[in-house]
C-alpha cells in the first residue's frame, strides 16, 4: 500500500537550490528527446532500419512519459518527493546507459521506454516540488528560473548534439545524458524536500490509475502520429483513448482529480495552455517548410533563424517571472496571451520575398511574447489548485502542454495540404495556428485571471 502521508507543506521561503535542482532535472528529461533528433540517421544506418522505424526512438520515450504524468502528479501529492525524484532520475540514468550499450534496435527501444516511463515521473512531480520549495510571493520567479534553465539549456543541448555525434557517434549522446542524469541525481538528493517516508510501494489503485489515465494519454498522443499517414490507426487510437478515459473517470480514486478538472478556472486555464502551446505548428512545421521549400534556405540557416524564437523566450522569461510576482500571474499571462496574438500577425503575411533577417526579427518578437505568457501561465495554474493537489495540477499542466505541442504541427500540416502552392499552404497553416492561439487567449480570459485566483474546492 502507498502510505497516505502528506507531502511537505507549501513553502514560506524560497529554496533556490531545490528550484535549480528541479529545473536541471527537467532539462535532462527533456534533453532525452530534443538532443536525439540529430542521431536518427546514424541509428538508421547502424541497425539497418527504415526512417519510419527510427521515429520510435523518440516515440518510445515520449509516449510512456506522457502516460505516467497524471499518476505521478497524484503520487507527488502524498509521497516523499526526494525519494521519488531520486528514483526517477536513477531510472533515467540506467536507461541512458542501456541505450548507449544497446546491441540491437529492439533493445534500444526497450531502454528508451524504460527511461521515459520512470524518468518521466519527474515531469509529473515538478508542480508539487515548486509549491513546497518556493514561497507564494516568489513562485513566478521560481517558475521562470526553471523555464529559463530549460530554454537556454535546451538550446545548448540541441546545438551540441552535432559535435558530440562527430566525436563519439550516436552512443555519445546517451553517455552525455547519463553523465547529466548522475549530476542531477546528486543535486536532487541534497536539495528536494523530504518527509522521510521513503519510496512508496505501488498498490492496485495506483496501477489501475496509471494504466487507464496513462493509456488514454498515450493513445491520444499516438493518434497524432498517424492522422495523416494512417487515419484508421489514428481513429482506433482515439477510440481506445476515449474508452480508457471513461474507465479512469469512473474509478473511485479519481474523484478528487475529476473534481479539480471540473473547476471552471482550472479547466479553462488548461485548455488555454493546450491551445496556445499549438504555436509549435508554426515553429516546427510551417516556417521550416517555407524556408526549405520556398526560399531554398540551407538546413543550418533554417536552424539559426528558428533559434530566434528561443532567444526571445529566454530574454523575456526572467522579466515575466518578476511581473507575475508583482502584478499576479493571471494578469500577466493574459497580457502575454494578447501579445502572442499580436506577435503572430506579422508572420501571417510572410512570402517568398521576405528576407531572413526580417523573418528572424518577426519570429523573435513572437518568442518574446510567448516568454511573457508561458511561465506566468504555469504559475497561475498552480495557484488555481488547492495546495494538496498541486502535484496533480502540475501533472495536468505538463500533459496539456505536450498535447498542445503535438496538436499544433498536425493541424498546420493538414492546412498546408489544402494550399494550391507552397506559399498558399504556408498562409493557410499560419492562419490555422493563429485561430488556435486566438481561441486559447479567449479561453484564458474566461477564467477572469485579473482576479486573485481562488483555489478550486
Amino acid at each position: 500500500m502507498i502510505a497516505e502521508t502528506a507531502a511537505p507543506e507549501a513553502a514560506t521561503r524560497t529554496d533556490w537550490a531545490a528550484i535549480g535542482a528541479v529545473g536541471f532535472a527537467q532539462l535532462v528529461v527533456a534533453g532525452g528527446m530534443s538532443s536525439l533528433a540529430v542521431a536518427l540517421p546514424a541509428i538508421r544506418t547502424e541497425f539497418a532500419v527504415t526512417e519510419a522505424a527510427t521515429a520510435w526512438v523518440l516515440l518510445a520515450y515520449a509516449l510512456p512519459m506522457g502516460a505516467v504524468a497524471i499518476a505521478a502528479g497524484r503520487l507527488a501529492d502524498r509521497a516523499d518527493l526526494r525519494a521519488v525524484s531520486v528514483f526517477s532520475m536513477a531510472a533515467l540514468l540506467v536507461g541512458s546507459v542501456a541505450a548507449a550499450l544497446a546491441p540491437s534496435f529492439g533493445t534500444l527501444l526497450a531502454a528508451r521506454a524504460f527511461a521515459g516511463l520512470l524518468g518521466g515521473i519527474l515531469f509529473g512531480m515538478t508542480g508539487r516540488i515548486i509549491v513546497t520549495s518556493a514561497s507564494a510571493q516568489q513562485r513566478g520567479r521560481a517558475m521562470s528560473a526553471i523555464a529559463l534553465l530549460m530554454t537556454v539549456g535546451g538550446m545548448g543541448m540541441v546545438g551540441a548534439g552535432g559535435f558530440v555525434m562527430a566525436a563519439f557517434e550516436w552512443q555519445g549522446l546517451f553517455w552525455v545524458l547519463a553523465a547529466m542524469a548522475a549530476a542531477s541525481l546528486a543535486w536532487l538528493a541534497v536539495s528536494v524536500p523530504s518527509n522521510g517516508t521513503g519510496l512508496p510501494r505501488p498498490d492496485r489503485p495506483l496501477l489501475v490509475d496509471t494504466l487507464t489515465s496513462g493509456g488514454a494519454i498515450a493513445a491520444f498522443l499516438l493518434a497524432f502520429e498517424y492522422v495523416d499517414t494512417a487515419p484508421w490507426i489514428s481513429l482506433g487510437a482515439l477510440a481506445a483513448s476515449a474508452a480508457l478515459a471513461a474507465v479512469w473517470v469512473r474509478q473511485p480514486t479519481s474523484a478528487a482529480t475529476v473534481g479539480l478538472l471540473r473547476s471552471p478556472q482550472v479547466a479553462g486555464a488548461l485548455l488555454s495552455l493546450t491551445l496556445l502551446s499549438g504555436v509549435t505548428g508554426l515553429l516546427n512545421f510551417s516556417l521550416p517548410f517555407l524556408l526549405t521549400d520556398v526560399q531554398r534556405v540551407r538546413p543550418e540557416l533554417v536552424s539559426t533563424v528558428m533559434l530566434t524564437f528561443i532567444g526571445g523566450v529566454a530574454l523575456m522569461t526572467p522579466l515575466a517571472g518578476w511581473l507575475a510576482d508583482r502584478f499576479g500571474p493571471g494578469r500577466v499571462s493574459l497580457a502575454g496571451a494578447g501579445l502572442v496574438i499580436a506577435g503572430i500577425v506579422p508572420l501571417l503575411f510572410v512570402d517568398a520575398s521576405t528576407g531572413l533577417v526580417d523573418l528572424g526579427v518577426r519570429i523573435g518578437l513572437l518568442g518574446s511574447a510567448f516568454g511573457i505568457f508561458n511561465s506566468p501561465m504555469n504559475t497561475y495554474l498552480l495557484s488555481s489548485a488547492p495546495a494538496e493537489q498541486s502535484g496533480t495540477a502540475g501533472a495536468f499542466m505538463a500533459t496539456t502542454r505536450t498535447i498542445g505541442t503535438s496538436l499544433g504541427p498536425v493541424l498546420a500540416a493538414l492546412a498546408w495540404g489544402l494550399g494550391a502552392t507552397a506559399v498558399d499552404g504556408y498562409r493557410l497553416s499560419a492562419w490555422t495556428v493563429a485561430f488556435l492561439l486566438l481561441a486559447g487567449a479567449a479561453l484564458q480570459a474566461t477564467t477572469r485571471p485579473w482576479r486573485a485566483p481562488a483555489p478550486a474546492a
